[in-house]
């Protein structure tokens, strides 16, 4: 590969929740002739249909704090590297359904939104944990915050307790809605639960139900 990028050759790629795996050492390939043989790789493949875990964001993940506005703001939660890599394991999607209203009230921007998803990707992937995607709803429905942004102040379809963000993930990723669950620490997420028709886990980090 090295020589082709000298060569000028193109080099493309895409991100796929589906089975890969660098198999360079011999405990590698063992695993994989494994998870082989428990069909955990024909499972991954997405013409089948996927079980995923839907994880809200602050105060299920991270320590909730407000509203996160900075990259230096986010503090995972004690346990949280736990849980993603079990659910990692068992083969569902991890899959972050968060409303982040601080973008449409100008207290944050999208840019640094994404740095704050990385950081967050940063500290799972030092453990050996990881989330497959992040949906986002940037918008709010209310006006007359100083400096938002006029344009992402609608009532939106994808804002939780709407399904939009869910919606959206069934469709990149053929997810089976019967099989899967919304975990959070608010009765929005038990309401988006509802809505969407997956079963619902409450924490209590966060709001804790409230």
């Amino acid at each position: 590969m090295a020589n082709q990028v000298k060569n000028g050759v193109n080099i493309y790629a895409y991100h796929s929740p589906e089975y890969v795996k660098d198999v360079g050492t011999v405990d590698r390939i063992n695993a994989t002739v494994e998870e082989l043989k428990n069909g955990l790789i024909a499972s991954k493949n997405l013409k089948n249909r996927q079980r995923a875990i839907f994880l809200d964001r602050d105060g299920t993940m991270n320590v909730s704090k407000g509203f996160i506005s900075n990259a230096d703001d986010l503090e995972l939660i004690p346990g949280t590297i736990e849980a993603i890599k079990a659910i990692n394991k068992s083969g569902a999607l991890a899959i972050v359904i968060t409303n982040q209203p601080v973008i449409a009230r100008g207290e944050c921007s999208f840019e640094e939104l994404h740095n704050i998803h990385n950081k967050l990707k940063t500290l799972l992937g030092e453990k050996g944990a990881f989330v497959d995607d992040i949906f986002y709803c940037p918008h709010h429905p209310d006006k007359g915050f100083e400096g938002e942004v006029p344009e992402l102040k609608f009532d939106c379809e994808c804002r939780k307790p709407k399904t939009g963000m869910i919606n959206e993930a069934v469709d990149k990723y053929n997810i089976d809605l019967s099989k899967s669950y919304m975990v959070g620490d608010s009765t929005m997420d038990l309401e988006l639960a509802r809505n969407a028709g997956v079963k619902s886990v409450l924490v209590d980090t966060g709001f804790a139900g409230k």
